[in-house]
């Protein structure tokens, strides 16, 4: 369990990037869904020791991470939202490399763990290719390989999927799915898909705040029968936006299409499904409104 608790964070150039913020995590794949400047990488960052907040506190296991980082180290994994590689390195090396200096000293044992791992992640055949020629799927998945080296209990990424093409998105689901049966397994990301395919359990966070926390299908649920559609032009798009609370909008099949919250059906509205994307905007919506008011 990972028990998050007032954690405040703010930078030497005044912005606030973390404004107490409390979470409870249990083993499993958690979602935290955010925009992009919400604080989901000040926070990462934070919890695996990388800065120090002002307020607040960590604690994974009985661990207190903030005054014990090294103990959260030794258990934690962690695939930032830039990946850096070296070049003209192999995967197989590189790896190897890294698990040196995450302390498997024994080379016996750190070929077996690197080789299992390469294989684990699909990228034993590749192995003697330079990580920095890798497809973007190719190099998250070597991302994860190298998060994964010691067996890590928690296992933070932060935006794993950002770029990444259909097919390779769907192999890297099923490798975090697969990783989540034992671990701790935090998804930070402003994907709301990988959220709803992945994770048991999720938070919204948004101007440093979590603004929900819940379990995917139960907060979608709660959106039901307050979810209208509606086909538009641009033009009826604008006047609407300025009357209604239209929580999102998108172009399908090059047609405008506005959904807006609301307990009734405005005049002309259909009603639609509630989705985790509704629930995201939704609270979104809600949030700016009342720093607005």
């Amino acid at each position: 369990m990972l028990e998050i608790n007032n954690i405040t964070k703010t930078y030497a150039n005044g912005v606030k990037a973390l404004n107490g913020v409390n979470l409870s995590i249990a083993k499993g794949m958690f979602g935290l869904l955010g925009p992009n400047g919400a604080g989901k990488s000040s926070l990462m960052r934070t919890i695996s020791t990388l800065q120090q907040p002002d307020t607040g506190s960590i604690v994974f296991d009985g661990t207190d991470v903030l005054t014990q980082p090294n103990e959260l180290r030794q258990r934690l994994g962690y695939l930032p939202q830039d990946f850096g590689v070296y070049p003209r390195i192999s995967a197989y090396d590189l790896l190897d490399h890294l698990a040196i200096l995450k302390g498997l000293s024994n080379k016996a044992q750190r070929k077996e763990a690197v080789d299992g791992l390469l294989a684990h992640t699909n990228l034993f055949q590749h192995r003697k290719k330079a990580v920095s020629g890798f497809s973007g799927g190719m190099r998250q998945r070597f991302g994860i390989a190298q998060a994964l080296l010691g067996d890590p209990d928690l296992l933070i990424v932060d935006e794993p999927t950002a770029g990444l093409d259909p097919e390779e998105r769907n192999r890297f689901h099923n490798l975090l799915v697969s990783l989540g049966e034992q671990k701790v397994v935090i998804l930070s990301t402003h994907i709301v898909d990988d959220v709803s395919e992945l994770c048991a359990n999720m938070a919204v966070l948004g101007n440093g705040e979590i603004l929900l926390q819940g379990n995917p299908l139960t907060v979608t649920e709660e959106l039901k029968g307050q979810i209208w559609r509606k086909v538009v032009t641009l033009d009826e798009a604008t006047q609407l936006e300025s009357q209604l609370a239209v929580i999102s909008k998108r172009l399908f099949a090059g047609k405008t299409v506005l959904h807006v919250l609301a307990p009734e059906a405005p005049e002309g509205f259909e009603s639609a499904p509630a989705t985790l994307e509704d629930v995201y905007f939704s609270t979104l919506h809600r949030s700016r409104a009342n720093q607005a008011a």
